[in-house]
């Protein structure tokens, strides 16, 4: 799997990105390191396990700040940026909580934003495979 860090704000957010096939040895590690409880460790085992297309999941752990997002293999590059998206909202929505910021401000919005555009160059390599064939 790609992995990129990033520093959102006070958090670390661990980014996996699949391409072909999820590893499950490798994202249970980080959902591990990130001290996830067991019932997230099995949902997400199974999840990766079972390998379906345009799947992924996010884990937030406000108490280290610290949070895992997989996204699986994709069927385009619009559901690639479709789950990655979905996953960042979650990653955004724990950050703003934690901080004691309403959902309905900006906050949010501008962490999901700043994350995708961290993310750009991953986003270019694997959401666009098809445009570069």
């Amino acid at each position: 799997m790609i992995h990129k860090k990033l520093k959102v704000g006070h958090w670390e957010v661990d980014f996996l990105f699949a391409g072909e096939r999820y590893d499950t040895d490798e994202g249970l590690d980080y959902l591990y390191y990130a001290d996830a409880p067991d019932y997230v460790l099995r949902k997400a085992y199974h999840v990766m396990e079972d390998n379906k297309t345009d799947t992924g999941f996010a884990y937030s752990n406000p108490d280290s700040r610290m949070a895992v997002v997989v996204v699986g293999p994709t069927s385009s590059g619009g559901e690639f940026v479709n789950t990655l998206t979905h996953e960042i909202y979650h990653v955004a929505v724990a950050i703003a909580e934690s901080i004691g910021v309403e959902l309905d401000s900006e906050t949010p919005a501008y962490i999901s934003g700043d994350t995708l555009k961290s993310l750009f160059s991953v986003i270019c390599e694997l959401g666009c495979r098809e445009c570069n064939k």
